[in-house]
């Protein structure tokens, strides 16, 4: 009851040769030449690249002075606001009613105190 189950399966060593000759692919490594479509896309790349880099060095520059500007534009701001609220304390003062009482009282006036009106 010896079943063999194994193929037979023979060897041809000449058809081996052929399939491997077959697969061998032969790279040639001579200069080929640039066809115009390919030298004009790398003159067009070039140039484009070239413009973009400009471009942004350009848009950079403007963006580092325009932010300088609004520096110093702020800055000036800053002062007349500071300007503004110096004033403003200068006119309290000078509208205080302790120095207005001590002008009169130096200028020979007295208060009368029924003829003073508090509006709220």
């Amino acid at each position: 009851m010896a079943n063999n189950l194994a193929r037979k399966i023979e060897f041809n060593p000449e058809k081996e040769t052929k399939a491997e000759q077959a697969q061998q692919m032969v790279l040639n490594h001579h200069h080929v030449a640039w066809s115009a479509f390919e030298k004009s896309l790398l003159v067009i790349g070039t140039l484009l690249t070239l413009g973009l880099m400009t471009f942004l060095v350009s848009s950079s520059i403007a963006a580092t002075s325009a932010q300088h500007e609004l520096t110093n534009v702020q800055q000036l701001v800053a002062k007349g606001q500071n300007n503004v609220s110096d004033l403003h304390q200068e006119i309290g003062e000078l509208t205080s009613s302790a120095r207005m009482n001590k002008i009169a009282q130096s200028k020979g006036l007295t208060l009368i105190e029924k003829n003073i009106r508090t509006i709220h």
